[in-house]
């Protein structure tokens, strides 16, 4: 049986070897890129419960809201609601 020539065998080893980093780098960004997308799928799919949806509604209505308030402050109506006033306490004066 005729043996191989080294030639052969020094082009073939390198090629395979390429061949297996390339795998495993892939392999291992893959597994990278499914390790990141839990923090980006996660808040996605939990917003998409009827739970998030009736959330995210609440806030785009609380949102709505206090713009329409701003816009009728703004106008000055009569009939808007007014701010609250902060109750503070007279100031003591101080004994001579």
């Amino acid at each position: 049986m005729s043996q191989p020539s080294p030639e052969s065998r020094a082009r073939l080893r390198p090629r395979l070897y390429g061949v297996a980093l390339y795998l495993v780098a892939g392999i291992l960004l893959l597994q990278l890129m499914f390790c990141l997308s839990v923090f980006f799928l996660r808040p996605y799919a939990n917003s998409k419960t009827p739970e998030g949806i009736i959330q995210s509604e609440r806030e785009k209505a609380g949102q709505w809201w206090s713009g329409w308030m701003k816009f009728l402050q703004s106008r000055g109506h009569k009939d808007a609601v007014e701010p609250r006033l902060q109750n503070s306490a007279p100031a003591k004066e101080e004994s001579k």
